[in-house]
């Protein structure tokens, strides 16, 4: 099976210390703020390597893992005081990997007089009885199996939303994430289509009523919004992942629809789990995220493994303000800022002619024409 709607936290977050929930106040993060606005990339990073990041220094924008300490949280955003942190697993599946199972117990049973434990009632179960399988165990990534849960089974409904509360109430964390969202079941057998939609409807709901405060919830939506759509009015944006890669599927005009969708948009690209970086792939989705206002991007190894602190000279452009939206001339797409002028040819080899000198971020090239291959995309600075 293709794994593309998995994205783990690093399981040594299992070493977590909650502190006591702070008064309820309102929100100050704006959900589909970005600074592609402000004619910056605005760059995140889905299940982050938080040691990495935070020694890198770079200014990441919105950063997805499983748990931020406050400590962690004052390092992020010591780099950009801006910075959105989003916490949380999956509502549906858990990984049989004991650090992991650790971590989510300790958050769950915090503030409990009473420990909870994950029961063999809790895991969904085929008509033979076995547990149902996501299919992600591999000796040669050294991955254990994810079981979905069942959404139905009360004990659990319980046990995950009582995470997912220790989360909100954190005021380290600016929201929250909910990974491996479908609206399908993937085990017919054990639970149709609509049991599974409608219960996990039900678990997402609860946890709304716990978010007082109107934090920013953003979903895993794998290829795109079609995958998510039964959950719309739980979330205020969603991660695509492996977006433009070969195990998903999803295209550069999949990308500009859901921008139009008035969601907070995260393209997440990534090496297709090969580690080999495909840079002009990198840029393509990078300048997809300047030409929209609402949405972030992020580059990585892949599903198997998120959240490498990468950082490109791209990411470090400022074009100032945008003078309006983008606009199409053949088979490129085009947007203007006050400083520059992003460019990207998805379709078709590529002729940009502009009226001024500028330089391209990449090449360094200076020039008032420049020629773009296919699946590319680039960046032009006005010269002088």
């Amino acid at each position: 099976m293709v794994c593309f709607l998995l994205a783990l936290p690093a399981c040594q977050q299992s070493q977590v210390a909650p502190t006591a929930p702070p008064e309820p106040t309102p929100s100050s993060v704006e959900p589909a703020q970005s600074g592609s606005a402000n004619g910056r990339p605005s760059i995140a990073s889905w299940l982050a390597r938080k040691e990495q990041l935070i020694a890198s220094q770079k200014p990441y924008g919105l950063v997805m893992a499983g748990w931020f300490t406050p400590e962690e949280a004052s390092q992020l955003k010591a780099h950009n005081p801006d910075a959105i942190l989003l916490a949380g697993l999956s509502v549906n599946f858990t990984w049989d990997n004991a650090d992991w199972m650790t971590f989510l117990l300790t958050v769950a049973d915090y503030g409990k007089e009473t420990p909870v434990a994950i029961t063999e009632d809790m895991y969904l179960h085929t008509p033979g009885g076995e547990r149902c399988a996501f299919g992600w165990a591999s000796e040669d990534w050294g991955h254990e199996e994810i079981y979905a849960m069942d959404p139905a089974n009360p004990e659990w409904v319980d046990l995950i939303t009582s995470f997912y509360k220790t989360v909100l109430e954190q005021p380290q964390h600016d929201g929250i994430i909910i990974d491996m969202v479908l609206n399908r079941s993937l085990f017919p057998d054990a639970v149709s289509d609509r049991e599974w939609m409608e219960s996990t409807q039900r678990i997402m709901a609860g946890i709304s009523e716990l978010n007082t405060t109107n934090k920013p919830v953003v979903l895993n939506s794998g290829r795109d919004f079609s995958k998510i759509d039964a959950y719309a009015e739980f979330m205020d944006g969603f991660v695509m992942e492996n977006f433009m890669g070969t195990q998903v599927g999803s295209t550069f005009e999949d990308g500009l629809q859901a921008a139009q969708l008035g969601y907070m948009i995260v393209y997440a690209v990534d090496t297709d789990d090969t580690g080999q970086q495909d840079l002009a792939r990198m840029r393509l989705g990078l300048v997809l995220s300047l030409l929209n206002d609402n949405t972030w991007f992020t580059y990585d190894f892949g599903p198997r493994d998120h959240g490498q602190a990468w950082w490109f000279p791209e990411y470090d452009v400022e074009l100032g303000q945008p003078l309006g939206s983008y606009y199409q001339i053949d088979d490129a797409y085009y947007r203007e800022f006050e400083h520059g002028v992003v460019a990207a040819a998805p379709y078709a080899n590529t002729t940009v002619t502009l009226d001024a000198p500028h330089t391209d971020v990449t090449s360094g090239q200076q020039d008032t024409v420049f020629q773009i291959k296919k699946g590319d995309g680039r960046i032009y600075v006005r010269a002088g």
